[in-house]
């Protein structure tokens, strides 16, 4: 059997929600959505997964007769709803068409093809999309030059048995039909947006998307939401067989449980929305306007034995509590960003030297000065990336956008004597990769 399409899997999320879609949250939220966007008569609009038309309508208010509005979906019960909509107010909405189409392939919508608009919209959607960036390029083709796209993004602890799906599927290799995990906050849609060559007009965060604002579960809550929302939810046929539900349900428990801060999961109802434009000037428009040869930062020790230089910009911050960094720093925490290897090279280290302190990583660190520099994770899928002491970083050498914090990470490790602020970034008890760590103690004639 073939494997889902993203279209196919829309389908498949969407046919039995048709009738209802209306009545959910979705209708509140697109008219939220919607007084973002600066629309005016006479606009070309491409609404694309419009569903049952809830943002089209609104947007063909907007543009008035003068104006155009086009809604792409490919589910046909979402679009017999929009159609049935338009078809009792046919006047008003003359300016407003719907189309059956996959909008990862808008060049077989005859209606699509060949035309460009002053503003494309997603709302609701990006999480389908394996690839965001991939996509997100695809549809700034159908702007015009100016025009603008506009769409949001999930925080990180949003629909939180998503994330922990998507988790747990990732682990197992099984396929998931969200992706989420890339989602980490309005950095990382502003970083999509710009890698696509867009210019990024503002990127805000929507609160009480769906209305209940923030909750809280038990650690205790995994099985109950495995079942409810996975076994009798949209991944049921994922986990139909027997014995992959039984392992799924072990790694979800694992996965729900690294996301527990103080006993607590925390679920934010919350989204990123992101309006960008495309350039009037052609080109692609790399980080800062830089080469893929450029230097983007370069760092080193105290005593300059070590340095370092990396030509890829560095991922967002993630603070580290675990007990390891404590040890090695002298400090509560040591902040980490990420490059990928092939970015990065020591241009001095006649000083470094080498510590592994498990079999899940080894870490560097100036033998002279005692400074800690990178930490590179061993396994599987995870050596392609570089971790790089924010403290060892040169932030006057950076040629990109300083970093921002993002998560913080073993934090039921954390130091009982430093008390951590609330400053609103991912929290876990543990971390991603917390099921492949397995410590030793270093040797004493190694130490």
């Amino acid at each position: 059997m073939a494997p889902e399409t993203q279209a196919d899997i829309a389908i498949r999320l969407y046919s039995s929600r048709s009738s209802s879609y209306d009545d959910s949250w979705h209708a509140s939220f697109t008219k939220r959505f919607v007084s973002y966007l600066n629309l005016s008569p006479g606009q070309q609009v491409l609404d694309l997964a419009c569903g049952s038309g809830l943002l089209s309508f609104l947007e063909a208010d907007a543009v008035g007769s003068s104006g155009r509005v086009i809604g792409v979906d490919v589910t046909k019960g979402m679009l017999s709803e929009a159609i049935a909509k338009r078809d009792r107010e046919t006047e008003k909405f003359s300016n407003l068409k719907f189309y059956e189409g996959d909008i990862l392939k808008l060049e077989q919508v005859e209606a699509v093809k060949d035309q460009t608009f002053d503003l494309v919209t997603l709302a609701s959607a990006l999480v389908l999309f394996p690839d965001p960036g991939a996509a997100v390029r695809y549809w700034s083709d159908y702007l015009k030059p100016g025009g603008c796209i506009a769409l949001d993004a999930t925080h990180p602890n949003n629909i939180i048995f998503g994330m922990v799906l998507e988790r747990t599927g990732r682990r197992l290799g099984l396929s998931i039909p969200y992706h989420r995990e890339w989602s980490k906050s309005k950095d990382t849609l502003r970083d999509v947006l710009e890698t696509a060559g867009l210019e990024v007009e503002q990127v805000v965060t929507i609160d009480n998307q769906a209305g209940y604002g923030r909750r809280y579960y038990e650690i205790s809550d995994a099985d109950d939401q495995f079942e409810r929302n996975i076994i009798l939810g949209d991944a049921a046929t994922t986990f139909a067989d027997p014995e992959i539900r039984k392992r799924a349900k072990a790694v979800f428990k694992e996965e729900w449980e690294k996301l527990a801060v103080n006993g607590k999961v925390e679920e934010v109802d919350a989204v990123f929305l992101g309006i960008a434009r495309k350039r009037t000037t052609p080109g692609t428009i790399l980080v800062s306007g830089k080469s893929h040869t450029d230097v983007l930062l370069s760092g080193g020790c105290r005593c300059q034995g070590v340095r370092y230089q990396s030509t890829a910009p560095p991922s967002s911050i993630t603070f580290c509590h675990c007990r390891a960094c404590q040890q090695v720093s002298g400090a509560p925490f040591l902040p980490f960003i990420q490059v990928p290897t092939s970015s990065f090279k020591f241009t001095s280290s006649s000083t470094l030297r080498t510590l592994k302190l498990s079999d899940a990583a080894e870490r560097t660190f100036c033998s002279t000065c005692g400074s800690p520099i990178t930490m590179v994770y061993l396994f599987e899928g995870r050596k392609e990336g570089t971790s790089l002491t924010m403290g060892s970083v040169d932030t006057e050498s950076l040629k990109c956008e300083m970093p921002k914090v993002r998560k913080h990470i073993f934090l039921g490790e954390k130091a009982p004597w430093f008390e951590l602020s609330d400053d609103g970034v991912e929290r876990m008890e543990t971390s991603l990769e917390a099921h492949l760590i397995k410590p030793y103690l270093v040797p004493r004639s190694s130490a």
